[in-house]
This record gives C-alpha cells, structure tokens and sequence, in this order.
C-alpha cells in the first residue's frame, strides 16, 4: 500500500521549519522618581513589569533622552528606539512617543531612566515686608512642567547648580512628595521661610539713564544655600514692589541687597565739564564731575553714590578726589553719603584721561 506524504511549508536541509509566532509584549512603565535641575532639565526613573516575552516594548515621552534600561542589575545595551504617531482625545490632534523595543528580555522587572529637557526648576525668593524693621523672606521653587506626560506620586528631588562656576558647584538638593505633574501645569512649592530684620539704604547709580534713587532691602541669607542665579520680588501688604534676579553669589549668612523701590523724596543734579589741553599729554582731557543731593524728608537718610571708575585706553586715568570713595568694587566708585532733613550735599571729584567720549558725560570746552 502506497502512502501518503505531507510536505511541509518550508524544509531546512533534512528538517522541518516551522515559522513560531513572536511574542510581543507592550507595557507602559511607572515613573517612582524625578530629579529636577536648576540648570535644567530632569532625568526620570522607574521600573516596568517584564511579561514572558521575545520582544517588549515600553513607551516613553516623545522627547525622551540618554534613556537607559537596567533587568538583573545588568544594562541592556540592544534595544531599539521607533517614534509613533497616533490619534489622540482630539481627532485634530495626532499624539507621539517613543518605542522602544527590548528583544529576548527575560521575565521580571526592567528599570529605566531617561531624561526630560522640557522640565526644570529655579530657585524664587519672596520678601514680605512685615514692619519697619522685619521682613519674611521665602525660598520658593518654580518648577515649570512643558512636558507631555503627566507624571503621578512621584518621589521629586530637586538640584540647585546655581554656582558661576564648576568649583562652586554644590548639588544641593531638596527632596519633594508631589501628587502630580501634569502638562502646562506650574507649580510653585514653598522650601524654607525665615523672618528677619533689615534695614534700608538709598542708592543713586549715575552711569544709569535715569537719575532715580533706589531703594535697597539689605538683610542676610538665612538659609543653608546660595542665593545667587535667584528671581526676586519685594511685596508689601501683598502688593508687589520691585523684582529681579539676584545675580551675584550670596553664601549663607551673607549681606546682600534687594531692590525695593524708587525715593521719589530724594532729588539729584549732576554737572560734567570735560576740558582738552593738548599740551597734558598723554593725558589731555580732564573730566570734572559735581554731584547734589538734596533730602526732602524729614528724615536722615543713607544715600550710597555709585560711579563709573574709567581707566582709560592706551594709559591708566588720574584721578582726583576732595574725599576719597568709601570703596571701588568692579569698576566703580562708590561713596556713603548721610543726607540731613531738608538739606543738599554736594560732592565733587575729577580726572584726566586720553579719551574724550565717555557714556553719560557731555559738556566739552576747549583749554590752552
């Protein structure tokens, strides 16, 4: 009796091959922790449950960076990343992310991390006048989440590298419990507040534009931190008065300023007589400068005067004082100034220079 043969579907040499279908798993990781940076950005970390599987795909951000994926404490280094385009709530809108496909991996749990450009903090500091002697000052974080996903109970730590240099790099971190992170949704979360005394001073900038006195809120840094790279606002009675960022290192316990408004009761004049005599080489123009105060008040105030220090181009500037600055930091010369009630004070200095044009002084004549 003649039989029957199968063939089969395909034949490999002398054995049959048949094709098994692949396993696919797609999981959707939960974030546990996010680390947040001044500099900016954040990486975020957690795990994904592993079903048995020949491929799993986890789904990330769209934006997602550096991603790295850890199962047995051992890194999987083969994996592919695919970005996909799929429609969303609104028809009118077409969602992405990234997949990223794992092949062969084992059955337990996989950790993850990656980074986020599109969330970051920085670090915010509100002065609440409460008298005229004490102020609350409150370290703030605004933390600004542009990112797509919402991201829910996570471990949230916050690292302030705020320094204007590698050497002064301090990592200090703040650890936070957030409910949720969602898109477009700020959050502004309270870190440390102190209550204070501080005291004012008055200061004229004449190398600005305007000839405005300032109003300066000076106090030390109470807190464990530097405050430079730090936004500012000044409130009283819960109604904003100046803004800004503070911009030079402030270490704890150290003396700084606040802008706190203009002194409208405080006016000044500023006269400026530039001279050229050729026969003063190198040094032919002398720049003469007088400055008025005059306190409309009828308190004693501190005016502290700060001027342009110009060195000159091919030779150093000579100057001369009828009382010497209190200090010359950076460039500028700046004296302490104690304006009576309802009294002027005047004070005058020159210099001789090898250039003509300096930014703020006109009122050039000619000499022998």
């Amino acid at each position: 009796m003649r039989k029957r043969l199968l063939l089969p579907l395909a034949t490999c040499g002398f054995l049959t091959c048949v094709a098994l279908p692949v396993k696919v798993a797609e999981v959707i990781p939960s974030a546990k922790n996010i680390t947040i940076y001044s500099a900016g950005g954040s990486v975020v970390s957690g795990t994904a449950a592993a079903p048995s599987s020949d491929i799993l795909k986890i789904r990330l951000p769209a934006t997602a960076q550096g991603i790295a994926i850890v199962q047995n404490d051992q890194p999987l280094k083969w994996f592919t990343t695919q970005m996909i385009s799929e429609p969303g709530k609104d028809p009118n809108v077409v969602q992405k992310y990234l997949q990223v496909g794992i092949p062969a991996a084992r059955t337990g749990e996989v950790k993850f991390s990656y980074g986020l450009p599109e969330i970051k903090w920085a670090p915010r500091l509100t002065a609440s006048i409460l008298d005229a002697k004490n102020v609350n000052l409150r370290l703030e974080a605004a933390i600004t989440m542009n990112a797509t996903e919402t991201f829910k109970n996570c471990s949230v730590t916050l690292v302030l590298n705020n320094a204007v240099s590698l050497e002064k790099i301090t990592g200090h971190t703040f650890n936070l419990s957030l409910t949720e992170l969602a898109p477009g949704r700020n959050v502004a979360y309270n870190l440390e507040s102190k209550n204070v005394s501080y005291s004012l001073l008055r200061e004229w900038r004449t190398y600005g534009s305007k000839d405005v006195v300032h109003v300066l809120m000076q106090t030390r840094n109470p807190f464990s931190v530097d405050l430079s790279q730090t936004g500012f606002a000044v409130e009283s009675h819960q109604i904003s008065i100046e803004s800004g960022s503070i911009d030079e290192p402030v270490p704890p316990g150290e003396l700084f300023s606040l802008d706190a408004g203009i002194d409208d009761s405080i006016t000044t004049f500023r006269d400026i007589k530039i001279t050229e005599t050729p026969s003063k080489k190198p040094l032919p123009f002398n720049h003469k400068l007088t400055y008025r105060i005059t306190n409309n008040s009828d308190q004693t105030k501190v005016l502290r005067l700060v001027s342009d220090r110009v060195t000159g181009v091919d030779h150093r500037s000579i100057y001369h004082f009828t009382r010497e600055p209190d200090a010359t930091p950076e460039k500028t010369l700046v004296w302490l100034v104690t304006l009576k009630p309802h009294s002027t004070e005047t004070l005058q200095y020159d210099y001789d220079a090898d250039l003509r044009e300096v930014a703020g002084e006109t009122g050039f004549e000619s000499g022998m």
